[in-house]
């Protein structure tokens, strides 16, 4: 099964490794192969193309306190959607609704109440804080940079 990696942990896909599969559930990896942007992997119990097709257009994801050990010190996309997008001065700008992957930097996608979307580069001058338990993230809109 080929896979196209959204991790910027490249150890997630190694022989042995458990991976939960949207609709499906836990999946083993029994081989990897290719390079890092693009793996060829093989599932146990999922030996030929046509029990492979079963995954097709699935997420896999890290079951979450995998996640957590392996990115100390950042945070995990699933973590930032849905914070409240906030000024410093406290004005409500929105919902992070997604994130991209655009070059070096992640940028948040940020949906106003009439559905407006706005990009933020995740970078210090920008990202002024998060706070996980508040639910919220303080940014300095790129405008109010110049």
């Amino acid at each position: 099964m080929r896979v196209e990696p959204r991790t910027d942990v490249a150890s997630r896909f190694q022989k042995g490794a458990i991976l939960e599969c949207d609709g499906v559930g836990p999946l083993t990896i029994v081989s990897v192969r290719g390079d890092p942007t693009s793996r060829v992997i093989h599932f146990a119990g999922y030996d030929t193309r046509e029990a492979a097709a079963e995954l097709r257009d699935r997420f896999l994801r890290v079951p979450r306190d995998e996640s957590r050990r392996a990115t100390k010190g950042a945070y995990l996309w699933a973590d930032l959607v849905g914070l409240v997008a906030v000024t410093e001065e406290g004005k409500e700008m929105g919902v992070v609704r997604d994130l991209l992957r655009a070059g070096p930097h992640d940028v948040l996608v940020v949906a106003d109440a009439a559905g407006n979307e706005t990009l933020h580069p995740m970078i210090d001058t920008v990202v002024r804080s998060v706070d996980l338990d508040a639910r919220r993230i303080v940014l300095r809109p790129q405008e109010a940079l110049g």
